[in-house]
This record gives C-alpha cells, sequence and structure tokens, in this order.
C-alpha cells in the first residue's frame, strides 16, 4: 500500500491512506486546542512589575528570599532560624567578597597575532594575566565582544586556574563567522567563583585589533567595455598610444618624436616611418549596494545585508584584478579601489566597518564617469535604486529575525540580472548565474 501526502494534491491509493492523513490532523487540532486551554497558566498578566522581581529568579535573589524566610522563623517561630540566617548570610557573603577579591590583583591584556583575516578563517589571540597576589584565583573567562550576540554566559575562553605572584600566556584560536573590527565590545575578565551568586568583572586591555574582512568568492572573467581612463598599467590594443607593445607602423606626421621613427624601415622607403605603439585605456566598473536598514531581512552573517556586502566586495576584487577601477557606491559615500594592494586593503578595511544607515541614500548616477555598472539590493529596496543589472537578493530566504514578517517585498515580480534565492545556496547560485552572464557577455548575446 503506498501513502502519499495530500498536502501534495497527489492521489493517495488506499483508504487507510486517508485515514492516517485525517488522524495526523485531528492529533494536531487536538494539541493546539489543549495549548490554548493551558496558555493562561503561563501569560505575563503583570510585566510592568518584571524588572522588580526578575532579580528573584537569580540565586543571589533566592537566598536572600531564604534568609527572610529564616529571619522571621527566628522571630516567631524558634531562635534557630537565627542560626539558618547567618549560615545564608555567610554563603552569599564569601560567593560576593571572593570573586571581587580574587580579581583586584588580576590585570589581563589581549592581542590578536594578525591584524586581518576574512570571514570563517581562524586568527589566534593571546592573553596574558598577571596575577599580583599570592593567592590563587579560579574560575576565570573572558567574554564580550567576539560572538555577534553576546549573552551572560558567552564566554570567548575559559581558564581553569591562574597561580599566584604569577604571568601565565595563553593562546587560543578565534574564527569569526562576520566581518568587523573584533572585538566588537569592550572585553572583560569575570569570574563566579566559588559559588556562582555574583559575577566580579574587571576590564580587558586590547593591545591590537583584529580587522575581519567579508568573504569572497573566486568569480569567472567578466568582459567589460573598452574603457577611456588613462593609465599606464593598463594598454589597450584598441588605442594607440606610447606606453604598450608595438602595434604597427605608419608615416611620420608632425610633431612625431625621433624615438618613434623606425630607421631600417625609413632607409627603405625613403621617408620617415614610424612606429605605433599601445595606448593607455582602462575601465572603470561602478557597483552600487544598498545600505538602507529597511531594504534588508535578517540578523547576523546570513542576514541580506552581509551577503550583499559580500557579494560586491566579490566582484571588485574580480574586477580590479582584471585591471579595472572599481568604485563602489553607498550612497552615502563611494569608495575607490584598484589593483594596487594598499587601495584593497584600505577598501577592504573600511568594508569591514560598514553599518545599515537609517535613512535611504540617494544613489547616484551610476553612468556618470564609469563605462559599466551593477547594483546589489533586495526585493525590499525601492524600484527607483535599480540600475540595468541588479542583482536582487530575495528576502524570503533570509528569514532569521522576529521583525521579518513585517516587511513585504516590493520587487517581488522584477526580473533581476542576477538572483539569489536564500542564504543556504547564495554562494553557488552567485557563481553559476554570474558565469552565465560571463558567456553571454563574452558572445555579444
Amino acid at each position: 500500500m503506498i501513502f502519499v501526502d495530500i498536502e501534495d494534491s497527489r492521489v493517495c491509493a488506499g483508504p487507510q491512506a486517508l485515514y492516517a492523513n485525517s488522524l495526523g490532523i485531528s492529533k494536531m487540532s487536538t494539541t493546539q486546542t489543549s495549548d490554548s486551554r493551558w496558555a493562561w497558566l503561563t501569560s505575563d498578566y503583570t510585566p510592568w512589575a518584571n524588572k522588580y522581581v526578575y532579580w528573584l529568579k537569580t540565586p543571589i535573589g533566592i537566598l536572600l528570599v531564604l534568609a527572610a524566610v529564616a529571619l522571621a522563623m527566628g522571630i516567631f517561630v524558634t531562635p534557630q532560624g537565627y542560626v539558618l540566617l547567618l549560615t545564608i548570610l555567610a554563603v552569599v557573603g564569601l560567593g560576593v567578597v571572593w570573586p571581587w577579591v580574587g580579581l583586584r590583583g588580576i590585570s589581563c591584556e589581549l592581542k590578536f597575532r594578525t591584524r586581518r583575516c576574512r570571514e570563517g578563517e581562524k586568527a589566534e589571540v593571546i592573553v596574558e594575566i598577571v596575577n599580583r597576589w599570592p593567592i590563587p584565583v579560579w574560575g576565570l573567562a573572558i567574554e564580550n565582544g567576539f560572538f555577534v550576540e553576546d549573552s551572560a554566559s558567552d564566554a570567548a575562553v575559559a581558564l581553569a586556574r591562574i597561580p599566584g605572584w604569577s604571568r601565565c600566556e595563553f593562546v587560543w584560536r578565534f574564527q569569526p563567522l562576520q566581518r568587523g573590527v573584533y572585538p566588537q565590545a569592550p572585553p572583560r575578565i569575570v569570574t563566579e567563583f566559588p559559588f556562582g551568586l555574583w559575577k566580579a568583572k574587571r576590564p580587558v586591555k586590547v593591545q591590537q585589533e583584529l580587522t575581519v574582512w567579508p568573504k569572497t568568492y573566486r568569480l569567472s572573467n567578466f568582459p567589460l567595455p573598452q574603457g577611456n581612463h588613462r593609465n599606464v598599467t593598463s594598454p589597450s590594443d584598441q588605442r594607440t598610444g606610447q606606453e604598450g607593445e608595438r602595434t604597427g607602423v605608419r608615416p611620420f606626421r608632425q610633431g612625431d618624436s625621433l624615438r618613434t621613427i623606425h630607421w631600417s624601415l625609413t632607409a627603405r622607403h625613403g621617408r620617415f616611418i614610424v612606429l605605433e605603439r599601445q595606448g593607455s585605456a582602462q575601465t572603470r566598473a561602478r557597483i552600487y549596494v544598498d545600505l538602507d536598514r529597511n531594504s534588508h531581512q535578517g540578523f547576523g552573517p546570513d542576514s541580506t545585508f552581509e551577503w550583499a556586502i559580500r557579494i560586491a566586495a566579490s566582484i571588485a576584487t574580480e574586477l580590479v584584478q582584471q585591471h579595472n577601477v572599481v568604485v563602489l557606491d553607498f550612497g552615502t559615500h563611494e569608495e575607490l579601489m584598484t589593483g594596487a594592494q594598499a587601495s584593497m586593503h584600505r577598501t577592504m578595511d573600511r568594508l569591514a566597518r560598514l553599518k545599515p544607515t537609517k535613512e535611504p541614500a540617494t544613489m547616484r548616477r551610476t553612468g556618470n564617469g564609469c563605462d559599466w555598472s551593477v547594483s546589489v539590493a533586495t526585493d525590499l529596496s525601492p524600484s527607483e535604486k535599480l540600475t540595468m543589472r541588479t542583482i536582487v537578493l530575495r528576502s524570503g530566504g533570509f528569514r532569521a529575525a522576529p521583525e521579518a514578517s513585517q516587511k513585504q517585498a516590493v520587487l517581488a515580480h522584477v526580473k533581476p540580472w542576477i538572483c539569489v534565492e536564500g542564504h543556504d545556496g547564495a554562494a553557488r547560485q552567485l557563481l553559476s548565474q554570474w558565469a552565465v552572464k560571463g558567456r553571454e557577455a563574452w558572445c555579444g548575446s
């Protein structure tokens, strides 16, 4: 007997299949009904009082409540309640004083062994801790600034014990998943030893930060139109000048340099013949990236904002390797990127620091002073930000934030030049569609 899901609009063989599906639907509806029936038990009826009572959920809050109960027992029931009260207060005092005293003699410095890396690459972090007191310190941890979503329990590294009167150095490998400058927030060294009742904190001195570049993908060669911008490092066969290789000969013209005369041909023909060389011609490409936060979806490394920057960085890197000049247009400002190493490092450093803008920026004229242009946007971007070649990221495949369902696609029915459907296969979709567009450009279609 073959059973097929009813939701696929396929034929089900046999009455047992229909019974199984109806049974599953009835179970689902029964579960939903039971959940809604008992939902009133978990509803928050006094949200205004949360800030006054949430401290009771902490270990030290529970102990203080027990201390109050023990005090009431000592007053109204039996004097033994005072013994319990003193015991609880001693535990609370030890749990607060011990970590505070232990960190008073601790100083911590942190630095990265390398200054730059890319998303997903590992970088070594060196931590030096000095304990100026004779007593050892247990349960140290370094937190804050190393993860996209830091919480109270997110520790970058944990250390079991630091001996007294010692200087210890630790090295661990940190793998950033998102571009940026790390640490993204001032790090701190903390301890909750011995009871975890209270967390003592001290700031960590950062000697050298880590700049994480966006991850780039190796795109196939894409032919750009012949440029008109002069550059001695980019000679062209289609332009005559004095910078490149020899391309031919021609009769002498008034104003030609004597250095260009081909003396053997001059003697053969009885008149001056000069050599022609390649002229400099460099293509200038413009890449527009929409940074408006209202145009993007998701949060973290898999958001449309991060993928838009990765795509723009990949295209820019590929084009400058072909000896082109790339202008990255963000609406609010521009970044000029050439094939020089200093220019590439400067541009990638600034890409690592990019943040979404609060207000929509006015897009510059993409054809002004450029020979080729492309825009990277989402289906939430305004239509006036599109160009003839637009790479569109479909926001439906990047839902990673609670407010994602509140946005509606503006360009849902627009046919893009390249379309990226979701973060799972974004790199594969970009590479394959870029290769197709490259073959079409080579063939002239």
